[in-house]
């Protein structure tokens, strides 16, 4: 009989143990991995996504408060400061924009940038392929409290340096 118990113990205390780290997997699998430092510098990272691709090259243009205002619908109060390159002329769909929200904008600039992708994604069907394909593919997401919108054949390469 005490042999059969210290089986039966044994065996819930295998069961035990496998279900904790079954939990504990679980749980750690659901912690954010991609936190944006908070002192992320907006320059830098504009001069670094400019060496790395070549979009410093491209018929591209910084972009403005009434760009993201006019164009985007991005309300300036849910702005904290950002960068990006658009293009100056609809000779290229390459652009990124990269925002840092005030607190409570992300999602606010999120949709903003999803609405503006679809109008873009419809202006570009019917015009160079090639382009279509890269807004097809755009890049819109966010870093802790910054927003996201890249439309390039570096846009992953862009998305690593957010990080």
């Amino acid at each position: 009989m005490k042999k059969t118990n210290v089986i039966l113990t044994c065996v819930i205390a295998v069961f035990v143990i496998s279900a904790v780290i079954v939990l504990t997997v679980a749980l750690m699998s659901n912690i954010e991995k991609d936190v944006v430092p908070v002192d992320l510098d907006l320059t830098l990272l504009s001069t670094n996504i400019e060496d790395s691709t070549d979009l410093d090259n491209a018929n591209l243009q910084a972009i403005t408060m009434e760009d993201l205002t006019d164009k985007f619908y991005i309300k300036q109060e849910w702005v904290k400061d950002f960068i990006g390159k658009v293009p100056s002329v609809n000779i290229s769909s390459n652009m990124y924009i990269i925002i840092e929200a005030t607190e409570g904008n992300v999602e606010n600039i999120k949709q903003a940038f999803r609405d503006y992708g679809d109008t873009y994604e419809e202006l570009w069907k019917d015009y160079l392929a090639e382009d279509y394909e890269l807004v097809q593919n755009r890049k819109i997401g966010s870093k802790g409290n910054y927003v996201y919108f890249i439309v390039d054949v570096y846009s992953e390469d862009i998305v690593d340096l957010i990080k």
